[in-house]
């Protein structure tokens, strides 16, 4: 679950952002993290009981077929382009920590393509198994990395501590960073719903010993990085703008490992990277191979298959087709990270208050299934629509999705309740 959520954004992007936004980032990146706790210790055990493996599964279990369906396209949508993101990201390591391969086109296309292949081999072969083995490795490479690197940087730092408050910013070491409470409070609930219940995180719902284990497992290292990996990250960036006051922030990182002169940090730094990176590709891939198989080919289109070994071939086939499309993809897509993000601010609004809903009460009714059926697609809708105006520059639209669906769920109950 570790190295699922550390990808290229939560490592790379998230030293970028704190060079430039300070301890705000410090405090709003632990969101990543904790939505792990309450999945731990609420959602995955009603995952683990009713046996399910997909969010979809879940939704037909607790909603029947429409809010099943919908759930279906959102998976799909939120896994493929995640690959994708998760493919391009072997070209923009190489590119930002080699950066004399920055303006040859054909050689990040290589990275792209010779990274991408490696997880398609190795999620194709041995299923979920090897990327569960392949991402504890690299975890342990990940968090390492990043551990020696402040290891090397803190003698520097707290050499220069006093020369600091002269040298950068007080809105450096400011809780909201001179933005704002508002831009804090949402930023952080941003981080904090855009990734909550994805479907790489339910896959794993369900391979642990059991229900304790389970829990230990998901919310320990919820526990563990929440509290860790940010404040690691903030010494990293705080030592590169005592140096490089005025870089390009996505160039922190760099900066950093050309300034400590060590061929040993940088070989495990990109080492470093280049696990997280490979480590969320396998995991959305393996996912996305889950949803296709059980939610798509078992459940919608009702494929009768003559045993395991037929379904395990099929499984392989859908994990090679699946990531060669996201491989091209990133190949291919300028504008991946956009669409990113855009498949961020459809998963949160339309998947976050089922969830919540169907964890937290035993309720089962056709107006149930009727009310989440319309929350969800009024707020998918909704949550388009301001995706095109000012606003969401300012208030983010995974934020604003979110709190709409509870209001469009919270009104229909009360119409329902005023009506009998």
């Amino acid at each position: 679950m570790g190295a699922t959520v550390i990808g290229g954004g939560c490592s790379i992007g998230a030293v970028g952002k704190t060079y430039e936004w300070g301890i705000l980032m410090l405090f709003v990146s632990t969101g990543w993290y904790f939505h792990f706790i309450f999945s731990g210790l609420v959602v995955a055990p009603k995952f683990r009981e009713a046996e399910l493996y997909t969010v979809a599964g879940y939704f037909g279990h607790r909603f029947g077929e429409k809010p099943r369906f919908l759930a279906l396209i959102l998976s799909v949508l939120f896994s493929v382009f995640v690959i994708a993101a998760q493919m391009a990201a072997f070209g923009v390591v190489i590119s930002t920590l080699i950066p004399s391969f920055a303006n040859n086109p054909e050689m990040l296309k290589w990275a792209i393509i010779i990274g991408g292949s490696l997880v398609i081999i190795y999620s194709a072969a041995g299923g979920l198994l090897a990327v569960i083995y392949t991402d504890i490795y690299q975890f342990i490479v990940l968090i390492l990395g990043f551990l020696f690197t402040l290891i090397y940087c803190a003698p520097d730092i707290l050499d220069s501590w006093k020369q600091v408050s002269n040298q950068i910013p007080d809105e450096f070491f400011m809780l909201e960073g001179g933005k704002g409470w508002l831009f804090l409070i949402t930023t952080f609930l941003a981080f904090l719903l855009g990734e909550t219940f994805a479907p790489g995180y339910a896959t794993r719902y369900c391979i642990g010993k059991n229900i304790r284990e389970t829990k230990k497992g998901i919310a320990g290292v919820g526990f563990f990085l929440a509290f860790s990996f940010p404040v690691i990250l903030f010494f990293i960036a705080l030592y590169a703008r005592m140096h490089f006051p005025d870089i390009d922030p996505q160039q922190a990182l760099p900066m950093v490992i050309q300034k400590l002169h060590n061929p040993f940090i940088g070989g495990i730094i990109i080492a470093a990277l280049l696990s997280a990176v490979m480590s969320s590709a396998d995991s959305a891939l393996n996912s996305s191979t889950a949803i296709f198989v059980k939610d798509l080919f078992e459940h919608q289109l009702k494929w009768n298959y003559k045993g395991d070994k037929e379904l395990l071939k099929l499984a392989r086939y859908c994990t090679i087709i699946l990531g060669i499309i996201s491989t091209l993809i990133a190949v291919l897509w300028s504008d991946i990270i956009e669409l990113l993000l855009f498949t961020y601010h459809m998963w949160a609004p339309g998947v976050i208050l089922p969830v919540v809903v169907g964890v937290l009460s035993k309720e089962k009714s056709k107006q149930l299934t009727q009310m989440i059926f319309i929350t969800m697609l009024i707020t998918f809708t909704a949550t388009l629509i301001y995706r095109l105006t000012s606003y969401a520059e300012h208030f983010d639209p995974a934020v604003f999705g979110v709190i709409f669906s509870f209001i469009i769920y919270f009104s229909q109950r009360i119409m329902l309740k005023h009506s009998d």
